[in-house]
């Protein structure tokens, strides 16, 4: 292996490692010091800090089949992840973004498997709108999506080898 390509899998590896730390860190502040308490507002009419749990996804969706979405959840991140280490190079911004994703991803999946209501801890609540609680794990996905439509729509394309739209490949097909 040359060292420009272990240097991208060690770079990918502390972003999503980075994500995964920080949403469990956060999580356990939140259990430790909220749990059973009333809300912190942290911007008042803003944002407070509120501990919930989330046994489904978005909106407590599919709350009573949760092994459908732990299983559509470890598809995607493993698929996320065998492109992110299988593509040799890669532009810097699709690196950063995916590995928000696949770290959010794995933070949110330890929860499902790890915490003894099986619920994903949610605590950021937005006070100034109706809108669900959500987690640091919640927001690098969020992110994460948003860079990754960036870079798909404006960037890819300019690549030497594109992950997805390739035109040379599609002039040359004509």
């Amino acid at each position: 292996m040359n060292k420009k390509r272990l240097i991208w899998y060690i770079t990918g590896a502390f972003i999503i490692l980075f994500v995964v730390a920080l949403d469990q860190i956060s999580k356990e502040l939140v259990v430790a010091n909220l749990k059973d308490k009333d809300a912190v507002s942290v911007i008042k009419g803003v944002v407070s800090f509120d501990y919930t749990t989330n046994t489904g996804i978005a909106w407590g969706m599919l709350k009573e089949h949760r092994w459908v979405f732990m299983s559509i959840s470890t598809v995607a991140i493993l698929g996320f992840a065998t492109v992110y280490f299988a593509v040799k190079e890669q532009h810097p911004l699709f690196r950063l973004s995916a590995g928000f994703v696949i770290g959010g991803g794995i933070g949110n999946m330890i929860d499902r498997l790890f915490r003894p209501e099986g619920g994903v801890v949610d605590f950021i609540r937005t006070d100034f709108i109706s809108f669900p609680s959500f987690n640091v794990a919640d927001s690098f996905i969020t992110v994460g999506v948003v860079m990754l439509m960036v870079y798909f729509l404006f960037l890819d394309h300019k690549q030497q080898k594109p992950l997805i739209f390739d035109e040379k490949k599609e002039k040359s097909d004509e």
